[in-house]
């Protein structure tokens, strides 16, 4: 496959997502039939069914039966006042404060799910992930943030400077959790690499692949071994940073063209060091279409030239 967006284009993702929105819904209410959404709506449909699930959940385990008839009677219409009509579809954008973040047991890092008291972000930070797209859209990956970022929570600011953490959680699909800068290039890059993570834990899912954690890889972005799973997934987001990244460039400027300069020119290295550990790992994937889009991603990001810049950025990424 010489095109990202072919590579990123399975067409059994989309029934698979309307199955699971479907399932989740019916467990709210036993015995309704959902609305189908069109496609358009459905990423979004996707995500909130899985927040008003996890939401529900976590309710009905402490036993808050007042939280837990809000989830399955209330959400969708308070949901729906949080929509904000973006150049990729309808999305929620959110800026929890700190002391609102979750800590549980499904996330090694705190985290979020939309409830009663959930306001939407400030305008300024909606034009943010509006300018943020535009970026994308350019770089030719609105496909990907249309599908996989349909809620997107800003878990704080930093400077560009400073290490930024972004994550995806397999519990809440098509949800993208990160820190920005206030510099819509950057958030791209950061939208894009998550989404890359919700897309392949919808491809794993679609697909029925079960990637084996027997070995271990060694992994340039973590300087550590981790089992195959977390390796792959970088192996597939990293290489679509560093194309979102080539992209970008020509019309990044300021500390954006900088920061994004030096992620392609850390990426270069990291997919190179990467690169025999990830032919290895390959072979644990056992759907032919899957393991070659893999591939091709990978070599696409691998093809692009090189380039320097002399300021070091750090970022962290996990993925659960």
């Amino acid at each position: 496959m010489s095109d990202i967006a072919a590579a990123l284009h399975l067409d059994t993702i989309p029934a698979h997502r309307r199955e699971r929105t479907t399932a989740a819904l019916t467990l709210l209410h036993p015995g309704h039939t959902p609305t189908p959404s069109n496609d358009e709506e459905l990423p979004l449909a996707y995500a909130l069914a899985h927040h008003r699930l996890e939401g529900a959940e976590t309710a009905a385990r402490r036993g808050n039966t007042m939280v837990l008839d809000w989830y399955r009677n209330t959400a969708e219409p308070a949901f729906s006042r949080l929509i904000h009509h973006s150049r990729l579809g309808p999305r929620i954008v959110i800026a929890p404060q700190q002391d609102e973040m979750i800590h549980g047991l499904h996330s090694e890092t705190p985290y979020y799910v939309l409830g009663a008291d959930t306001t939407p972000a400030a305008e300024p930070l909606t034009t943010l992930v509006d300018n943020a797209f535009a970026h994308i859209t350019d770089a030719g990956l609105d496909g990907l943030a249309h599908e996989h970022a349909a809620v997107i929570c800003l878990t704080g600011r930093r400077r560009p400077d400073q290490i930024l953490r972004s994550f995806a959680i397999t519990r809440l699909p098509a949800t993208v959790f990160t820190d920005h800068t206030g510099d819509a290039a950057i958030l791209g890059r950061d939208l894009v690499h998550e989404a890359a993570h919700n897309w392949l834990n919808d491809a794993l899912a679609t697909l029925q692949v079960t990637i084996p954690d027997d070995d271990t890889y060694f992994s340039p972005w973590r300087g550590t071994e981790r089992p195959a799973f977390g390796f792959l997934h970088a192996c597939f987001a990293f290489p679509l940073t560093l194309i979102y990244a080539a992209r970008a460039l020509p019309a990044a400027s300021g500390p954006g063209h900088t920061v994004l300069a030096d992620h392609a020119r850390q990426q270069h290295t990291h997919l190179a060091r990467a690169q025999n550990d990830f032919a290895r790992a390959l072979k644990l994937v056992s759907h032919d279409g899957l393991r070659e889009r893999l591939d091709s991603v990978f070599h696409q990001a691998r093809s692009l030239p090189s380039g320097t810049t002399a300021v070091a950025h750090e970022r962290v990424n996990v993925c659960m």
